[in-house]
This record gives C-alpha cells, structure tokens and sequence, in this order.
C-alpha cells in the first residue's frame, strides 16, 4: 500500500477555520487506500463480522475506536503501512479516547522509523487540536530537533522557559508524560540548539544540562554530541568535565567507571580547596549515591563519602547529611562490617522525616541488625515501627525478622515483636507473628510474660486468642488458613457469596471504553497490559470480565495477573467465580495423565505448576527454570534420562509436566513427607536435610517459619493457599485435609 498523505488538506479537514495552517510543513506523497488487507487479520475479522471480506470492511461500520483497533493489530504484523493509514482514518472520524492515541501511535512510528519531516506535521496538526497537551507539544519539538530546526525549537523553549518562571525565577515544569522526561528533554533540546545556532550562551546551556539533572539516558545522548563535535567539552572545566562524565557512564550502567569519576570529582574538590557545596546538592547525591553503591571499591567509595559528611554538617543540610549516613551505612553493610553501619543508619533515621527515604533507611537498620543482634531488631522496630509509611517494608522486615527468632527459638522476643508490631502493622502482619507465637504457645514452648497485660491468661488461653486473631483476617491467607484449620472451625475462610454491590462496580467511562476495544478487537496482551495499568479506574466486575477473556485464550498468567490486583483489592475469601479464575483447571488433559502415573494429590499438583510458571509452558526464570513445572535444564536432563526421554522439549506442556512429576514423586518417595519434597522442589535437597537436621523437631508450621530462604518460605505458603482453593473448587476437600497432607496432624 501507498504511503499515506498528510498535506495542508488534512490540516483543513482536521482544523477547519485555521487561517494559518498553511504556515506549517506538510508531507508529501499518494493516498492510502481506504481497504487495507492483512491476511494474517483474517480470523479477527470474522470473529467480528461474520461472512464478510476483509477487503469490503469499512472500519466505520463497526463503530467508534474500530479504524484504531484495526491499525494497532496491523501494526502488530508488520503492516505498517495499512497501520499508518487506519491510524490517519482513526485521527480524522473517531471520537476521543481512539482519536489522540490515534495520534500518539502515528507520530511515534514516524520518529522511530526517521520520518521526521512526516512527524513534524503531524504534530504540527495535532498540538493545534491539542493545545494545552504537553505530551503533544514535546512530539512537535523533538521532531523540530530531528528534523534540524533549531532556530525553531531554541525559540519555542525559550517561550516555555518563560512560560514556565515563577516568583523564585524556578520552573514549574517537571516529571514525565509519555516517553518524554520534560526537563531532561528541554535541556538536551535547549543545549543542542543554542550550539548550533552558537548563541553566545550555548556552552552554559550544555554545563547546566550536565549539571543540574540527575542522569538519565539524556546525559548519555547530550555526552556523545559534545564528545563528536570536538570543541564543546573542552570548554568544561577540570569538575565540569569530571561531572559530565561520571554521569554519562551512570546513564549507561557503566557503575564502576561513573564511581571512580566520582570519587576523583571529590578528590579534585578538596585538594583544590574548592566549594563542594554543589556535590550535596540533591540531584548530584542521588548520582553519587547510585554510582558507589554498585561501583565496587567499597573502601575507597567509604572515603569519599567520609569526605562529604562535614560538607553538609556545616550547610546545615539535613537532609544530605541523611543521605550520606545511608549511604555510609550502606557501603559498610557491604563491604560486610555490620557493626559499623548500625550507628550510621541511626544517623540517618535521626535526620528523616516520615516517608519513603526514611522507611528505607529503617529497612536497612532493621535487615543488618537481623543479621547482628535479632533482639536489637526488635527494639528497633519498637521505636520506629510506628512512623513506617509503607505497610509491604513493615511485611518483609517482620518476615525475616520472625524467620530468624524462631531458628534461634527465642520465643520471648517473638512475644515482644508481636507486642510491638500491635497498633501499625498490618492485620496480614500481625496474624504471622500471632500463629507463630500461638503454636508455640500450644506446644510449650513459650509461656505468657509475667509482665503482659493477659498474664493472667493460660498458655492455652492466650495462644488460642492469638490464632482467633490471626483467623479473622485475610490480608494474609495463608495465617488465616492456618489459623482456622488449628482451631478447627474454617467456616469464616470458604469462598464467599456474590454481593449484589461487588457484582457491577463504577468504570471511568473513557477508560472503559478504551480498554473493551482493545479485548473487543482481539488485542489481548495489549488489553491486559493497559487493564493492569489503569485497574484502579476499573472496577473487580470489570477486570474479571477481562480476565475470563483472556482465560479463555488460554492465556492463563495474564488472567492471573488481573484477578490478583482483585484479590489484593477485596482483601477477603474470593467468590466462587473470582476462586475460577484465579485458581483454573488449566491444561487438564496433560495433569490427568502425570498425576494418575505419580500418584500425585491433585490440588498439591496444581497448586504446584501453578505457582511455578501461572500455567505459561514457555516462561523462563532468572535462573534458567523453564515451563510449566520450572524445571532447571541439570535436573531435566537427569530425570528425563531416568524415564528414558532423550532431548525432551521443556516447552512442551505434557513433557515438562511428565518430567516435573516424576521428580516431586522422587522427592516424595526420599523424604517420606510432601512438605519436605516441596521445600526441596523449590531449594534443593542438600539444604532441606540440613534445615530438618538443624530445626526439624520443631513443630511443622514453626519449621516452615524457620526456613531461612525467604522465597521459599513464600512458595510453601502459596502452595498451601493453592491447594485449599483447588480442593475447594474441584475436589470437595477442605483446608483440614491440605493441612494434614502437607504438615500432618495439626
């Protein structure tokens, strides 16, 4: 097909009444025609309009956003041109949300693909129509810097610098909106064009682009220029240069070159004598901080932080000084002396207020104290627990932290951490810390302090009001679950009705729209991913209708994906249509046969692959497991050599799930017990027999707590939650009888 034509007669047809369209550029070139084929669109096609030919479909016939559906499937197979012409057609008739994405979409291919003549006029039409639209207007000024037109673009961020002053003489412009990071953009454009044009304040512009962001692909981009065009970083001076540099290798992961720079920079600052206030300036510490945390070299990163702290001490900075102890903290926890970062990461917190930096900093204090001192874990979290402002830090920090008092079975301090954690914790939370210390109360192992309000209360008594606490909420199901099945009544955990007030649920109207075009027309991993961006505008009702979509493409693991921002939303027993989703009888055939010839549990099984791969046969992980079961090529290949399988396709869904049953039965068979075979799935054998020989007589679930791997303490849990709602859903077993098959008798 033709290249397709934006000319002055678009901008009219687009803008009627502009009197000054024809001021603008225009592109060239011949009409597309109105019926774009995509064989590959075929069976799309006639799952909308059933009989009908691809080559007589009128996009508009099908209704508002059809022309923009059309195009992103075209341009998912290659067929950029049809794509091109269907966008154009979506830009022209569409209603809005299609229309401007319409535009975004074409204007973003044409700058990928270096048509930057085509682009500038697009995003000449479409800032008209979009006036107050920053994303637009930055696609109209990088295409005026690709395409060369720097007196332009210079002219048009001279007018946003203006636009954009304050009382302070600061910017009010920030952030990032789309693919642009607008002050790092303007500054590149800025720097570029005032050279170019060599305005007699061209190399300023380029030192304060180096100098006042933090890096960013930008500096990289901007460091290339000057290094090309000879004459620009010889204008720098000996820190400017240093600066620059550091930050150009920080952009491009190069930690240990951008580190050294660094620490040269500071060097050079302090044998010259010079203000080194601007180094602990914000944007240029983060840098710093990023740079020696991952450079390496921690002794000599240590000095130059060592170096800075006096700097801020007398700028009155506190919060830099906050910044330097972390990371002083930080560069000692690294380079293994714990000792030493304790008192600089009490430094820090000493110096924060409430909020994302300060949680951090708690983290890092709590997690080296784990490592040190348990019990001075715990007084830490009872003094700064409180002001913690992210409840998932609160979470990992006590699971690591009750993990390590119950292998050193210190079961008084697991009494205060519960104590202390009342009161800001999460309910999810506090149910961990609650079964861990009722099961140990039960099996006397701990007995109530003499000094608690409840000492009055038996060991029983008390335990038992622990487990009713941790019962009673679902943040964290797996306590819960656990909880009732050790009270013996799980009537408060079964799968919930279907309220009439969760069934529909209130959609941002637009955003609705968009996405069920996207499911509508079959753009299916393009629909999950905008649904999961946008989940918030959409209710459970919603998002649940996607997720069947897609369960119904098998595609499992983004149907998953959905329900589990609805589980995390709803924070109570999943309905029976949400547990459906959630928890499917996904490949049905291939686990029939394998559990048949293992003898396998079939909720344990499912409950297996399905927190191994969300039932996706090609998944990979970090380190190299693949398929259904997860199975690490070394042991793929030695079980499938004991069943006689030569060069087996882990791909395969029958195959991977054959050689995957195979081992969790040999597992099974060594162990003579399935939570030992399951720990040793997810960590090797090796470490299950030295776990067991250290902490195996404590009882199951407080031995499951002692498994000093927090993923594998996680996979247990999900395994367990797993196989209760499978049980629940298709085998008519309940959680008394999970918890039996997994741990035994409670």
């Amino acid at each position: 097909m033709a290249k397709y034509v934006v000319s002055f007669l678009l901008v009219a047809v687009l803008l009627p009444g502009c009197a000054h369209a024809s001021q603008d550029p225009a592109v060239g070139g011949q009409s597309a025609s109105p019926n774009p084929r995509s064989e590959r669109l075929e069976p799309i096609r006639r799952a909308i309009e059933p009989g009908s030919h691809l080559g007589d479909l009128d996009p508009g016939s099908l209704g508002s956003g059809a022309a923009y559906h059309f195009a992103r499937l075209h341009q998912r197979d290659g067929n950029h041109a049809d794509a091109e012409a269907l966008f154009l057609t979506s830009w022209q008739t569409d209603p809005e949300p299609w229309r401007r994405a319409a535009v975004i979409r074409l204007m973003d291919h044409l700058l990928d693909t270096d048509r930057f003549e085509e682009a500038l006029a697009i995003a000449v039409a479409a800032e008209r129509a979009y006036n107050d639209d920053a994303e637009i207007a930055w696609y109209r000024l990088e295409a005026l810097y690709r395409t060369e037109q720097h007196r332009e673009l210079f002219t048009r961020i001279r007018q946003i610098d203006r636009a954009c002053e304050t009382e302070g003489g600061k910017h009010a412009i920030g952030g990032q909106v789309g693919r642009w990071i607008l002050e790092a953009d303007l500054a590149l454009w800025r720097a570029v064009s005032a050279y170019e044009l060599q305005t007699p304040d061209w190399s300023e512009h380029f030192v304060r682009a180096f100098t006042d962001h933090p890096a960013s692909s930008h500096h990289s981009r901007l460091y290339l220029f000057a290094r090309a065009r000879g004459d620009i970083l010889p204008r720098f001076t000996r820190s400017q240069g240093l600066l620059a540099e550091a930050r150009y290798h920080l952009a491009d992961g190069r930690t240990s070159q951008s580190a050294r720079l660094f620490r040269a920079l500071i060097d050079y600052h302090t044998a010259g004598r010079m203000d080194m206030s601007d180094l602990v300036a914000a944007h240029t510490l983060s840098d710093i901080g990023r740079a020696v945390m991952a450079g390496g070299d921690w002794r000599l990163s240590l000095a130059s932080i060592g170096t800075l702290i006096p700097v801020a001490a007398e700028a009155g900075d506190t919060v830099a000084l906050a910044r330097l102890y972390e990371y002083q903290g930080r560069l000692y926890r690294s380079a293994g002396n714990r000792q030493a970062a304790l008192p600089a990461f009490a430094q820090a917190i000493s110096m924060e207020g409430p909020g994302a930096d300060r949680d951090r900093v708690v983290w890092y204090a709590v997690q080296t104290s784990i490592d040190t001192s348990p019990a001075l874990a715990v007084r830490v979290l009872e003094e700064h627990g409180p002001a913690l402002a992210s409840p998932a830090r609160v979470a990992g920090l006590v699971d690591g932290l009750a993990s390590r008092l119950v292998q050193d079975r210190n079961w008084s301090e697991l009494l205060r951490l519960y104590t202390a954690l009342d009161g800001f914790a999460g309910e999810g939370t506090i149910a961990q810390v609650a079964v861990i210390n009722g099961v140990a109360l039960r099996a006397g192992l701990s007995r109530p302090a003499e000094d608690a309000p409840d000492s009055t209360d038996s060991a029983a008594e008390k335990a038992d009001r622990l487990l009713r606490r941790a019962a009673g909420q679902w943040e964290n199901p797996y306590y819960a679950l656990i909880a009732s099945v050790l009270l013996g009544d799980t009537t408060s955990v079964a799968l919930s009705g279907y309220p009439v007030e969760f069934a529909r649920g209130d959609d941002d109207a637009e955003t609705h729209a968009y996405a069920m075009g996207l499911f509508r027309f079959g753009l299916l991993e393009d629909g999950y991913r905008f649904a999961r961006a946008v989940s918030p505008m959409l209710s459970s009702h919603t998002l649940g209708r996607f997720a069947a979509t897609l369960a119904a493409d098998r595609n499992y693991i983004d149907s998953m994906r959905l329900m589990d921002v609805v589980a995390r939303r709803e924070l109570r027993p999943p309905t029976a249509e949400q547990a459906a989703l959630m928890y499917p009888r996904a490949f049905a055939a291939e686990m029939a046969t394998v559990m048949q010839a293992e003898a396998l549990e079939p909720e344990i099984f499912y409950a297996l692959v399905r927190e191994e791969s969300y039932f996706s046969p090609g998944i990979g992980s970090h380190v190299g497991a693949i398929g259904l079961s997860q199975l690490m090529p070394a042991t793929a290949a030695e079980v499938a050599r004991a069943m006689r399988l030569s060069n087996p396709d882990l791909t395969d869904p029958l195959t991977n799930l054959s050689i995957g049953g195979r081992y969790l039965r040999s597992l099974i068979d060594r162990f003579g017990s399935l939570h030992y075979a399951l720990l040793g799935y997810n960590a090797g054998p090796t470490r299950v027999r030295r776990w067991s020989a250290a902490r195996g007589t404590l009882p199951p679930v407080l031995f499951q707590e002692s498994i000093p791997f927090a993923e594998t303490r996680h996979y247990i849990r999900k395994i367990f939650v797993t196989a209760v709602q499978y049980g629940r859903l298709y085998g008519d077993v309940g959680p008394q009888q999970i918890f039996e098959t997994l741990f035994g008798l409670p």
